[in-house]
């Protein structure tokens, strides 16, 4: 019988019973099998009797095709502890996979294993013990220096870095570049501390802490960092462009802070190679960029209370010269001892090596160096003869001759015999390297001998490390232990800043240790910034669980890092407390001292940010993971800025165009990994007067029972700026800075002793002087209320009337004060607000104006595209103040100004213009005006056009508070009474 004709055309079998037969059918079957599953039987003869029942009931079921069971179930494959999900379509896109596999970001380059060193790293941990050892520096200049590739060699010398001998694959390792931001643009953005143990020309073994900083401009917070640390200034300049912006910054911090400056004269290679120059020019050209440095110096204002050596000079031992590229280094010093080994003629070599520079002259006939030869122009100098011809000779010769002529020129004129033929049968500039490094030796010896005679150790200069960054007294437990500098004594460090892990999740915080050893897995106690006796909130006790010594792209983990040391450590608070800098003392020393403690400065970043751009993550659940990107920007960008305005607006200022660039690229790909919409470019505003309040007002505390009144005037911009640069400050006693005022601005001795504080912070551009007469009011009860005072000063110059913006170059003077004799009348909330409003009335009866952040703009071009840039500046508000040319070299420097919120784009719009002949640099200078009057609300401003000249105040000011969520018009009425708004009104003092 065929199988259809065993169902029916519903499907169901023939024959089958109805449901009620089938249900019974079920019910018997269902008894069956429960007999079979019950209790086992009495005896066996039902069991076998059951079996045959179950046999018949098999037999006649028919077991349905859908019913089969004919793969295991997902819990028999799976185990019943897995949860299986089925879905009858896809839910996510295609290219998501359904388990995503785990990703290990890595966003800096680290090798995996320590590498093979010239030297034993236990050895250069032991040597780190010994602080008389140990020298700290900073190298520093302007971009494209040669300052990561100075470090290239040191690292060549001591590594096995293997190289590529072939010109087509050759790569410079750029060791100390590692964020993904500076592979991918060729310039570093971090300061990174390398470790190295290095010897000098006596083969004496020293440990080198070189900090490498960026040199864009942009990035001077990273040198700010990096001279905090170190205790001396390597400044490396290009000698074909001679002295740039950055290393104008590099000197002028230097000087603030006391640290020695030596310097290394880099790409010497260039005049020989490039400029193509003789040797008695190229020996005039290395002296005039000298020349220049030592003018800068000369010209600091810092230069008064420096207490080092301000000459910089290469017979005086502080000056190198070197070729990063050629990979040899030397000075006076190891180029006169190479002549003793060379020539096996024993001479004094400090002695002849004072004689290699200079107006001194060597006469071949009588052998004798003089100054003043009879005939000048038969002599050459002693450099040029005895240094710069035989480097000109090694080079020429080497690029002229043929692989076996030049093999025979090294053999028998150099008595070179280390290199092999082959390696002279490569490309030039790959056995010039091997060349030079031959005929002057190790790179690091002259560099080394230079940093151990001239640069300090952490014991000697840890007198004027401690008076410039700490806080406390000169006398008291901390100083007289970061004197001694003892790796035995009590704990005391600081942290500088934090360096990302290579997976951007967590921090390891860069400290230097002045005091004690900080060894891993011990406690610690941190303080932050604003720690003080009086506020000891900002204090955490904590894990310190490893420590290490960072050597670029690798970390030697230690046991501990002693005094005078700088090194990584790593906690699981650390990077979580830590925002920007912080202290660090031990539990069971400094802190269970009875003496008061005191932290180490905040750093002072060199440039305030000015630039700024309003950021929000494109979807709105992302905002968590946008905050929580945002604290770790602030912490990873030490110069960077991130408020929150009261429109909930989260706003970010930056140095700069390069700055912000990158710190967007790391908020977007290190930190959250979301999308992020960005504002067009901002500035920052300062608030200022330029008249004297044309009215006393007196100013009510809301309660009515104290009264006040202050006038404004305008402050020398110098004032300000001197402020502002640290040349004088609040902490100083009051005797001091009276003086101070008295003999750099010549005010009278009553003035500079009424001077209160500076505003809005330390080292703020405001001042407020007591100008009450001691007849009119109570002094003693004035000084009980003086702190209250103080503070709504610093409220009111923190965020100004006009716009919320900073108040700058204003002196605020309180005329007259009535007090409550009831000191609960006279509270802080009353005096506090009362003060902060007196102070916005004052400034809205003398002037108001806007100020606006400027941009120096330093241009080094070709002589041909110079002269296009006037017009280009012109047009953004900007002007030239200066262009001159570059001596011996092709090259044009032109200075100018441009307002920041004119500069956006203008270097990629000047480097298109000139094709790319001209760098250019932007580093903030000054404030100006902006034109118009903020308060004018008759000023013509056009929709969705540029705002005419005369009318930006008041375009910028209005822009401003709709921005921030600031309701209204910055009008007087607001912060003093109506009937005094109508008194005043009435006599014309004030419009109608």
């Amino acid at each position: 019988m065929d199988e259809d004709d065993l169902y029916d055309e519903f499907g169901n079998l023939i024959n089958e019973p109805v449901d009620s037969e089938a249900s019974s059918a079920s019910d018997s079957e269902e008894e069956v099998l429960g007999q079979t599953n019950g209790k086992h039987p009495k005896s066996g003869s039902d069991d076998s009797e059951n079996d045959d029942a179950m046999e018949e009931v098999e037999s006649s079921t028919v077991a349905l095709y859908e019913d089969k069971q004919f793969y295991p179930s997902m819990s028999e494959t799976f185990g019943p502890d897995v949860e299986t999900i089925i879905a009858t379509s896809d839910e996510q896109d295609i290219n998501v996979p359904i388990v995503a596999p785990i990703e290990e970001k890595v966003f800096k380059i680290e090798e995996k294993e320590l590498p093979t060193t010239t030297y034993s790293k236990e050895y250069m941990v032991n040597i780190s013990n010994i602080p008389s050892r140990v020298r700290n520096i900073v190298l520093a200049g302007n971009l494209h220096t040669g300052k990561t590739s100075l470090v290239d060699a040191l690292i060549a010398e001591t590594h096995d870095l293997k190289l590529s001998k072939s010109l087509k694959t050759f790569k410079p390792p750029r060791y100390t570049d590692n964020h993904i931001l500076e592979v991918e643009r060729g310039c570093s953005v971090k300061m990174t501390p390398v470790t190295l143990l290095l010897e000098d020309l006596s083969d004496a073994s020293m440990v080198v802490n070189i900090m490498d900083a960026p040199g864009h401009v942009n990035f001077s917070d990273e040198l700010a960092v990096a001279a905090r640390l170190a205790d001396s200034v390597v400044l490396v300049i290009d000698v074909v462009e001679g002295l740039q912006r950055g290393e104008e910054i590099a000197i002028e911090h230097a000087l603030q802070h006391k640290l020695p400056i030596l310097l290394v004269i880099n790409k010497i290679d260039r005049l020989v190679l490039e400029l193509r120059i003789p040797p008695a020019d190229a020996y005039l050209k290395i002296r005039h960029t000298i020349d220049e440095v030592n003018e800068h110096i000369q010209k600091s204002g810092f230069l008064s209370s420096y207490p080092h050596n301000a000459l910089i000079s290469p017979s005086l031992g502080n000056v190198c010269f070197a070729s990063s590229t050629l990979q040899f280094c030397f000075s006076l010093r190891s180029f006169a001892k190479l002549y003793n080994e060379r020539l096996g003629v024993q001479v004094d070599t400090d002695a002849f090596a004072k004689r290699l520079w200079g107006d001194v002259y060597y006469e071949a006939t009588t052998r004798r160096f003089t100054k003043k030869p009879a005939n000048t122009g038969s002599l050459e100098r002693s450099f040029v003869s005895f240094i710069l011809k035989p480097l000109y000779k090694v080079i020429t010769i080497s690029l002229s001759k043929d692989p076996k002529e030049l093999n025979r020129f090294l053999k028998k004129s150099l008595n070179i015999n280390s290199i092999p033929k082959a390696t002279l049968e490569l490309d030039p500039q790959i056995f010039l390297k091997d060349i030079c490094g031959a005929f002057f030796g190790r790179f690091s010896a002259a560099l080394v001998d230079m940093i151990e005679k001239h640069a300090p150790s952490p014991e000697e200069a840890a007198s004027y490390k401690l008076s410039d960054t700490y806080t406390g007294p000169e006398s008291g437990i901390v100083s007289r232990n970061v004197l001694k500098c003892d790796p035995e004594g009590p704990l005391i460090a600081y942290v500088a800043k934090l360096v990302d892990t290579s997976d951007a999740e967590r921090f390891y915080a860069v400290v230097r240790v002045l005091s004690g050893t900080l060894k891993a897995n011990s406690q610690i106690v941190l303080l932050g910034e604003t720690y003080t006796d009086d506020f000891d909130e900002d204090l955490k006790d904590q894990d310190a669980k490893k420590t290490f010594y960072n050597v670029g792209r690798y970390k030697i983990p230690v046991a501990g890092i002693p005094a005078g040391s700088i090194g990584l450590v790593s906690g699981r608070d650390i990077d979580s407390f830590i925002t920007k800098t912080a202290t660090i003392y031990d539990m069971d020393g400094i802190m269970s001292d009875e003496e008061p403690i005191f932290i180490f400065k905040p750093l002072n970043y060199i440039f305030k940010p000015v630039l700024k751009v309003a950021i929000q993550p494109v979807n709105p659940s992302d905002l968590p993971k946008f905050t929580a990107g945002l604290k770790k920007i602030n912490r990873s960008y030490v110069g960077c800025e991130v408020r929150v305005e009261e429109s909930g607006e989260h706003v970010v200022l930056g140095s700069g165009e390069l700055y912000m660039d990158c710190l967007l690229h790391d908020l977007r790909k290190l930190y959250t990994d979301i999308e992020i919409k960005v504002s067009d470019p901002m500035t920052k505003l300062a608030e200022t007067c330029v008249e004297s309040s044309f009215v006393k007002i007196t100013v009510d505390s809301s309660n009515k029972k104290n009264k006040m009144s202050i006038i404004a005037e305008p402050l020398d911009p110098k004032i300000g700026e001197d402020i502002e640069n640290g040349k004088i400050s609040q902490s100083q006693p009051t005797r001091e800075i009276s003086k101070f005022f008295r003999n750099e601005y010549g005010w009278d001795s009553l003035a500079a002793r009424s001077i209160w504080a500076f505003g809005s912070d330390e080292n703020g551009s405001t001042i407020l002087l007591d100008d009450t007469l001691p007849d009119e009011v109570d002094k003693k009860r004035l000084n009980q209320v003086k702190d209250f005072i103080i503070q709504g000063f610093k409220w009111a110059t923190r965020e100004g009337p006009l716009c919320d913006e900073p108040i700058r170059y204003v002196a605020f003077k309180i005329m007259s004060i009535d007090l409550s004799p009831n000191s609960i009348e006279s509270n802080g909330a009353q005096i506090i607000q009362m003060t902060r409003n007196a102070c916005y009335a004052a400034l809205m009866t003398s002037s108001p104006k806007l100020l606006e952040p400027v941009y120096q703009v330093d241009i080094t071009c070709t002589t041909t595209v110079a002269e296009k840039l006037s017009g280009f500046l012109d047009k953004r508000r900007g002007s030239i103040v200066r262009d001159y040319p570059i001596g011996g070299t092709p090259l044009y420097k032109v200075i100018g100004y441009v307002p920041v919120i004119d500069s956006v784009g203008l270097e990629t719009d000047i480097r298109l213009l000139t094709q790319g002949q001209a760098m250019c640099l932007f580093t903030f200078e000054k404030w100006q005006l902006v034109p118009g009057n903020p308060l004018d609300r008759d000023a013509f401003i056009p929709v969705l056009k540029r705002a005419p000249v005369q009318s930006l105040a008041r375009d910028f000011t209005t822009k401003t508070r709709k921005r921030k969520g600031i309701d209204g018009e910055p009008s007087l009425e607001k912060y003093i009474d109506e009937e005094l708004i109508i008194k005043l009104k009435e006599s014309g003092i004030i419009d109608g």
